[in-house]
């Protein structure tokens, strides 16, 4: 999974989500939908604050997190000993690149779509 995540939008967002929840938790006493509400955006502020991923980003693109952070770290990877075996890369290793136009193609060499044109 990638973080989309980043920076100011991390703090806001665990700051606002903390703030909401515990606005929302008081307000149960009282009115119950109001603190229903306000507590369910806050643990949802909260949840995607930490865990450093939106969903609601992924359809428009948007990324608020550096290009070394986009990466999530693991904590194990428990089939590293048979890629090793097999040859393929493990977490932590960039993929082999096995031809400059391929990547390209994939990328889509930056004329946003993922195909090369004729001239090509």
């Amino acid at each position: 999974m990638i973080r989309n995540v980043g920076g100011i939008d991390r703090i806001l967002r665990v700051t606002l989500g903390a703030i909401l929840l515990l606005g929302g938790l008081i307000l149960l006493s009282g009115r119950i939908s109001v603190g229903v509400v306000l507590a369910v955006v806050g643990l949802l502020a909260l949840i995607t604050g930490i865990v450093r991923f939106c969903v609601l980003y992924i359809p428009f693109g948007i990324s608020t997190a550096r290009l070394k952070e986009r990466r999530m770290t693991y904590l194990c990877d428990c089939l590293a000993p048979m890629k090793e075996a097999q040859g393929q890369p493990t977490v932590g290793e960039p993929p082999p690149v096995a031809d400059k136009q391929a990547d390209e193609v994939a990328m889509g060499a930056g004329r946003g779509r993922g195909c090369l044109s004729e001239k090509d």
